[in-house]
């Protein structure tokens, strides 16, 4: 077995990069299952499934979770929020730079640093990367006392607090994404700010000594004092900021220009501290929209404001509900940052909508095809989980794999395959779950986690990739419940299935078994993998097809065991991830990726920066491919611009070329993913994905060629997914043929009979637990 066949570490640097990785820490159960505590080493009932609250002989030195040691304040006794943009606080004595956007910042022995980042374009161990590298213009500290360390003391959506401090004095700063402002409070003495070079005086507000502003290295900042502060330059680098006893605060500012107007304006809203933030989403299904408001609380240290700047990234301004004022902008590495003044703004969106399984194909050498693959593939269904590894990612992926093989037995009408395949990947799914054997499931209340067992990729260890993991398993256990619901209640294997989920994706916030959305940043509308966010470049994400999917399982499993609440969890992240990626991944109007990056698209994104690269192989296919992967009905979202991702696809030759004239190989086939590339080929065109693909090709591990087979016959009788119909329903799909017909697809999870309408007007009756088809 080839290893770079094996797509590694996400959210590992490359010193750890070939390493396995373990899932980190654990979960008290939720409040919505039914679980009987045992003894200590018996672990804990939960209906027919049972997990443990200690490791079964113990964790090895390298493979023990981490423990969330700098917490303090409101922070204690929470889940630790960790997959976070500012998570590095909690696991290390002073923080690694975090990346809140347009700004920087990062807590250090000597104080508290903060720098609007500058942008750098590099070819680096043969990876093309754009960084906004941390540039610490402006580091704050306390006179009278010295902390002894960093710790998270609060946070919200998009908000977190930070304490520096020493016994019972500190210094805490409060950043948050989108603001060219940090907070601080000190509760005693004088603060001096030591400037990363020597500074240029600025005018400033003409009567008002509580503003001081200046460049350094070529950009403008300001510090807001209270009344009755004072300032002394000591030296051209080096500002001591006097408080008085009564007025225990300030706020500094990046500024966008050095001119006295834009410090006019952002003294006006200088002295309204934000306290907390909220990210509220709202699926509507009968007109199929996702409408989420963005709303950021405040406290007015002075006068009656209580306005402050809010930045929106293009993912908000694409999709702003009203048009708002966005005088000032900010360059950033995830494209211009736009300010708005106030405290709220909502931004609407369509649900693409998906099904579960596609229709059976007509007759003709497609369907021959596919029935003579699966014969074979199924004779062959146990090697999918013993190609590669035996933690929760890549059996996982074997039961995605299974699962999607089932819609196919069963679309085709092979009902003998489909309940076999049905019945395996109960007993796959349950040989986990039941807790008895040397793969299982764990909680770690000290964290706030459900972790598997063995770890891969530092599941455990880092707290990594529990979205890309979980995603398969939710996925698979979706498939099941939508053939079976009884298998998927709380009294028998449900329970489990939703501490999982629990996991990645609980909505309530402030719990102390799971974090809100462990994994989702509210404000940048996209996911981390990294647990610790260890990286002087932030946290990061690879693979945000692996995220899509983990949400698209939410819903099917939602739609499957009547949870409304669960289902709508997953249509608004999934909505938000895949428009999210469509910008910050694939740019493909080119308004995010700098014009001197020169390649097509970002294929990981960090907190600071984006690259062309995996983290385990430069190798061009898997690149592209480790983005698009794993191909099933929830894919069609790839297919949102053709013309783009066509471009992608047939750029891959070229890139492949000058890969190996690098004198570069991983090991891995020339074929290489070629099934998952020709499927998203195929959203685009169907004749060019069905001509490229090669039937005795290489497989992709979580694919089939049973699968393929199907997916691009089916999309060569459908067309190719219109977008600009939606439905009154979440499971549903439509598609367009080059003459424009079209398909429509809906699928009803539930009990009793539903009519499903189509925004074109289109109605059709789907009978229960049954796919409709209508042209």
């Amino acid at each position: 077995m080839r290893a770079a066949v094996v797509p590694p570490n996400r959210a590992c640097d490359r010193q750890r990069a070939g390493t396995a990785r373990l899932a980190r820490a654990l979960a008290l159960f939720g409040t919505w299952a039914i679980a009987t505590a045992n003894a200590a080493d018996g672990g804990v009932q939960i209906g027919l499934a049972r997990y443990h609250t200690t490791a079964k002989g113990g964790l090895s030195a390298d493979a023990k979770p981490p423990v969330a040691e700098y917490i303090t304040g409101s922070a204690v006794g929470k889940a630790a929020p960790t997959n976070q943009w500012y998570s590095s606080v909690m696991f290390q004595r002073w923080s690694q730079v975090i990346h809140a956007h347009p700004m920087t910042y990062r807590a250090t022995e000597a104080g508290f640093e903060v720098g609007l980042p500058v942008k750098t374009v590099a070819t680096v161990d043969g990876s093309r990367e754009t960084r906004y590298a941390h540039q610490p213009a402006i580091t704050v500290a306390p006179l009278s006392f010295k902390p002894r360390d960093a710790r998270l003391a609060g946070f919200s959506d998009w908000l977190a607090r930070i304490s520096m401090a020493d016994g019972a004095q500190s210094l805490d700063v409060t950043v948050l994404h989108g603001s060219p402002f940090s907070y601080f409070e000190c509760s005693s003495g004088d603060l001096v700010l030591r400037l990363g070079g020597a500074a240029e005086k600025l005018p400033s507000v003409a009567g008002d000594g509580r503003i001081t502003a200046f460049r350094v290295d070529g950009r403008s900042y300001a510090v807001f004092a209270p009344t009755g502060a004072g300032f002394e330059w000591r030296q051209t680098n080096e500002l001591v900021l006097h408080l008085p006893g009564q007025g225990r605060y300030f706020s500094i500012a990046g500024l966008p220009d050095s001119s006295e107007a834009t410090l006019r304006d952002f003294a006006a809203v200088a002295y309204a501290f934000p306290t907390s933030t909220r990210a509220d989403g709202a699926y509507d299904v009968k007109t199929s929209k996702v409408r989420t408001t963005f709303t950021v609380s405040t406290t007015a240290k002075e006068g009656n404001n209580l306005d402050t700047y809010m930045g929106l990234y293009p993912h908000h301004t694409s999709a702003l509900a009203g048009a708002l004022d966005t005088r000032y902008s900010y360059d950033s590495v995830r494209g211009p940052i736009r300010l708005i003044k106030g405290k709220s703004f909502v931004v609407e969106r369509n649900y693409s909508g998906f099904v579960p399984a596609w229709g059976g194909l007509e007759d003709g050498p497609g369907k021959e095809s596919v029935d003579s693959l699966l014969v074979g593939d199924i004779a062959k269904f146990d090697q999918m989980y013993t190609r590669m590894g035996r933690g929760t990612y890549w059996y996982g992926k074997a039961l995605g794999a299974s699962a999607q093989l089932l819609s196919v037995a069963e679309a085709e009408g092979r009902t003998a395959m489909r309940d076999d395949l049905l019945a395996q990947l109960k007993k796959r799914l349950e040989f986990w779950f039941d807790g008895t054997h040397s793969s299982y499931f764990m909680e770690d209340a000290r964290l706030g986690t459900f972790i598997g067992l063995p770890q891969e990729y530092n599941s455990v260890t880092n707290m990594n990739d529990h979205h890309f993991h979980y995603g398969y398993w939710i996925m698979a256990a979706a498939h099941v419940a939508l053939r079976d619901p009884a298998w998927a209640a709380n009294g028998q294997w449900g329970g489990i299935v939703e501490k999982i989920i629990a996991d990645i994706a609980t909505a309530e916030r402030g719990r102390a078994d799971f974090p809100f959305l462990r994994n989702y940043d509210p404000y940048e509308g996209h996911s981390w993998a990294s647990g610790d966010a260890d990286f002087v470049d932030g946290n990061n994400q690879e693979s945000s097809s692996e995220a899509v999917n983990a949400w698209a399982g939410l819903i099917l499993w939602g739609e499957a065991t009547g949870n409304a609440r669960l289902r709508d969890l997953g249509v608004y992240l999934y909505t938000s991830e895949t428009a999210s990626m469509q910008h910050y991944w694939f740019d493909p109007d080119r308004k995010v990726l700098a014009s001197d990056y020169g390649k097509p698209f970002a294929s990981m994104v960090f907190g600071g920066k984006y690259a062309y690269n995996t983290w385990w192989t430069q190798e061009p296919r898997q690149i592209l491919g480790i983005n698009m992967l794993p191909i099933t009905t929830a894919s069609t979202y790839l297919g949102r611009h053709p013309s783009y991702m066509r471009s992608l696809i047939e750029a891959l030759p070229g890139e492949v070329k000058a890969y190996q004239a690098r004198g570069m190989s991983d090991g891995t086939p020339e074929d290489i993913w070629q099934d998952v590339l020709c499927s998203t080929l195929a959203l685009a065109d169907p004749q060019a994905g069905a001509a490229a693909w090669k039937r005795k090709g290489a497989v992709e591990v979580g694919e089939s060629r049973s699968h393929t087979a199907f997916w691009l016959a089916s999309l060569q009788a459908m067309g190719t997914p219109d977008f600009s119909v939606t439905a009154d329903t979440p499971l549903y799909a439509v598609f367009k043929a080059t003459d424009g017909r079209r398909t429509y697809l809906a699928y009803n999870a539930g009990a009793a009979p539903i009519r499903v309408t189509f925004s074109s007007g289109v109605s059709v009756d789907v009978a229960p637990r049954a796919l409709a088809r209508s042209h």
